[in-house]
């Protein structure tokens, strides 16, 4: 963290602070909720989550700032491996405000964390993506593959990356997806995410996709490259 971060947090929190004191002596329902919360963000932006968490717990039990402290509290969770609990936070929230999408999204992560497939592509499948959203296509369209759901993960991933061939990770998720699809296609996006990248698992699936479509001279050939990548080492294959 630089040292101009660390200042701007430490004047977040002395500001919310400052407000929470201003506010003390007047307080009002929907005042306290915004001094609570105001003060869990700035604990949140300093990484003290503990702190963060009981005001956020606080101004959670108000109307006013409901949502927001149980996303945030969600947030904490997550970040702090306690995916149940993250898991919980973001249900709450959505049985509040069912078309919340950040807490789609989170919930369809903390889903993956805990190995929910099922769940995760649920969420997913709710998320009204926008047209930019490259990164929650490649997101749905892995927990498809993984599911072995393979053509909607092709689908989702066509879909939502228009860029797919320039981004090496959609690239070979693609790929992945259509070899196991025994689709053609996938030889040459295998080649063309080798013509940039070195990896000698992705070369030794590439020589296996030429050799499951008969290709067997530059099966061979890729096979020797994934030696050589691999340093020889042919037990490794």
């Amino acid at each position: 963290m630089t040292a101009t971060r660390a200042a701007r947090l430490v004047a977040a929190l002395s500001l919310a602070l400052a407000f929470a004191l201003a506010l003390a002596s007047c307080a009002t329902g929907a005042t306290s909720a915004e001094e609570y919360y105001a003060i869990g963000m700035a604990y949140y932006e300093l990484g003290k989550f503990g702190e963060a968490e009981k005001w956020f717990n606080k101004a959670s039990s108000l109307k006013k700032t409901m949502n927001a402290s149980e996303y945030n509290l969600g947030r904490i969770a997550y970040e702090t491996g306690r995916y149940q609990d993250a898991a919980r936070h973001f249900e709450r929230l959505l049985k509040l405000d069912p078309s919340h999408i950040m807490a789609l999204k989170a919930a369809a992560y903390t889903e993956i964390m805990l190995g929910n497939l099922e769940k995760a592509d649920a969420y997913y499948a709710r998320v009204a993506l926008a047209p930019d959203s490259a990164d929650e296509g490649y997101n749905h369209a892995l927990v498809l593959y993984a599911m072995k759901r393979y053509p909607e993960a092709e689908e989702t991933l066509m879909e939502f990356n228009h860029d797919i061939r320039n981004n090496k990770e959609t690239l070979l998720l693609l790929a992945r997806i259509q070899r196991a699809q025994h689709k053609v296609e996938a030889i040459d996006n295998y080649a063309l995410w080798l013509n940039a990248n070195t990896d000698p698992l992705v070369r030794y699936e590439y020589m296996s996709a030429l050799e499951e479509a008969g290709y067997y001279t530059r099966a061979i050939e890729a096979g020797r490259k994934a030696l050589d990548e691999f340093g020889g080492d042919t037990e490794t294959l």
